[in-house]
């Protein structure tokens, strides 16, 4: 009798058991995700630097940013601020030589929203001011160490004879491209000249030069390297 209720309890417990909910383990999962920072890549400027008593653009990389101005300043060595308005970039220096305004103001006024300068005291300041540090031919673009397309321009201004001269293109010292070309006016006054060229990847030199009415030899030569984009 008292085994049989035994039996009867435990069957019971075991229901009881079995009737209780039960519930499943939640698994929280965590996944993270690697963000990856790309740095923007630096941009190229072209800055007017005095070499020799005459300017020469070159291009220069700095780091991405929208303030080109102030990037282009650095980039000639002037730590100043500049603030531009109704065509007027007024650099923050308290003093320039004669070579540092000259770069400054050709620099600046590069850019179409620039068409005079103050700096150093002086106001109104244009590319007028610094006729004497411009050579008969001046390649303005592209610049020195520039990186341009397969077909580009070559432009600039010239006083020579005729408002004659070449741009040559120069390969391992051989002329892959030879063009004669006319500026908008000739000598003692400067013109404006404008050419398209075209040449395969790799290095090339841009050469311009007056040739001699004699025999034909260059005169006032200007060399600038570049690279010739794949």
């Amino acid at each position: 009798m008292i085994i049989n209720r035994l039996l009867l309890l435990a069957v019971l417990a075991s229901l009881v058991a079995g009737c209780g909910s039960t519930s499943m383990p939640t698994e929280t999962v965590t996944t993270t995700t690697a963000t990856t920072t790309v740095a923007p890549k630096p941009i190229a400027l072209t800055v007017f630097k005095v070499d020799n008593g005459l300017l020469r653009p070159t291009v220069e990389h700095v780091p991405s940013t929208t303030a080109v101005a102030a990037a282009a300043l650095r980039a000639l060595g002037v730590e100043a601020g500049v603030t531009i308005s109704d065509g007027t970039a007024t650099v923050s220096l308290d003093q320039a030589t004669q070579d540092q305004a000259a770069e400054i103001v050709y620099t600046l006024t590069q850019f179409a929203s620039v068409k005079r300068v103050n700096v150093g005291g002086r106001t109104g300041l244009t590319r007028d001011d610094f006729a004497s540090y411009v050579p008969p031919i001046f390649v303005e673009s592209p610049a020195a160490g520039a990186e341009v397309p397969g077909t580009f321009h070559v432009s600039g201004t010239a006083s020579v004879f005729e408002a004659t001269l070449v741009v040559q293109l120069v390969r391992d010292g051989k002329v892959i491209l030879k063009q004669s070309v006319t500026a908008s006016e000739g000598a003692p006054g400067r013109g404006t000249f404008d050419t398209t060229v075209h040449a395969t990847p790799g290095a090339v030199t841009v050469a311009a030069f007056s040739p001699s009415a004699a025999d034909g030899t260059p005169q006032h030569e200007v060399d600038v390297p570049v690279t010739i984009q794949p």
